[in-house]
């Protein structure tokens, strides 16, 4: 996703790790701060300054019977560390930010084009397995 068609040059910031990630299983081994990429440009907090929030879902990888892969993670103060920000399942995109692409980062507009590409190839694909 971060190769092609697009080219993707994310610009890396480093925040701090939210509390909650250490009530999860590994949370207590995260540092202190972790390095996240901002995908929209969103400015609704005071200073002018919005976390580069993401997440639809807790990681997929636990459930084996579903076509779903996750694409990137995301920096969400509500899910735990590693939850998906933008997945695949079956054929449909899961896309866990809320900025239109008028307000989305370059890496960010470019990333989710890359990503339309991606799922182009499960045209067809049932996100869920067949009965």
């Amino acid at each position: 996703m971060f190769e092609g068609p697009f080219k993707v040059k994310p610009v890396y910031e480093w925040w701090e790790t939210p509390s909650n990630y250490r009530g999860y299983p590994g949370g207590e081994k995260l540092p202190d701060k972790l390095k996240v990429w901002r995908v929209q440009k969103t400015t609704d907090e005071p200073g002018g300054t919005t976390r580069p929030y993401g997440a639809v879902s807790r990681d997929w990888k636990s459930d084996k019977n579903l076509d779903a892969e996750a694409l990137v993670a995301g920096y969400n103060k509500g899910k735990m560390s590693g939850a998906v920000a933008v997945g695949r399942h079956g054929n449909f995109l899961q896309w866990g930010f809320s900025a239109p692409p008028s307000t989305m980062t370059e890496a960010g507009r470019s990333f989710f084009l890359n990503c339309v590409c991606y799922i182009a190839k499960f045209e067809g694909k049932s996100p869920l397995p067949p009965r």
